[in-house]
């Protein structure tokens, strides 16, 4: 029986992507890739495979989908929580960047909406009141522990399923020595 060398560590590779993924999420701007179905942190869960796959020799066993899972909950898990210590660096060195941005955004879609006149004046007070509240408690001690919880749901979901995204693109073809070219 051939000796087979055990397979590379999973957490320099996810604390690596998992790093890469909590700056895409934290930084204003970049973090608008993540409006499209989560796509940071899905293409950080390929990432994380590509690199763990560059770790494999031909004397290892085969990385298996069951790898690719678990090496995504893992990336997505770094992820969340470098995303916080991101955002929290963030706001202590330049201020609350992404609610100011949030709230100029939201300021000039409330404009549009009440140039168009497609809501009533009501509603558009109970907008702009509901926003204001919301950005203000995003910003509590408890809107981010909300934060946190949400993306420890979020992101791992999302990383594992760019990770079997990525299996299925990287995965290196088994030979089979068995069979015998017949004659």
């Amino acid at each position: 029986m051939l000796f087979m060398k055990t397979k590379p560590d999973k957490l320099r590779v996810s604390l690596i992507c998992g790093t890469v993924i909590g700056a895409v999420w934290a930084i204003p701007g970049l973090n608008l890739i993540n409006c499209c179905c989560c796509a940071g942190v899905i293409l950080g869960g390929v990432l994380a495979v590509y690199l763990y796959q560059q770790e494999f020799t031909e004397e290892m066993q085969p990385m298996e989908s069951s790898d690719a899972v678990i090496l995504g909950i893992m990336t997505g898990g770094v992820a969340a929580v470098s995303a916080l210590v991101f955002n929290l660096l963030l706001m202590a060195l330049f201020g609350d960047v992404a609610g100011e941005m949030a709230r100029e955004l939201a300021g000039s879609l409330i404009e549009r909406l009440e140039e168009s006149g497609s809501l009533p004046s009501e509603a558009l007070d109970q907008l702009k009141e509901e926003f204001g509240r919301s950005v203000t408690q995003s910003r509590t001690f408890i809107g981010i522990l909300a934060d946190l919880f949400l993306n420890l749901i979020i992101n791992p979901l999302f990383a594992m399923l760019g990770a079997l995204i990525g299996f299925s693109m990287f995965k290196r073809k088994r030979i089979d020595n068995t069979q015998q070219p017949q004659a």
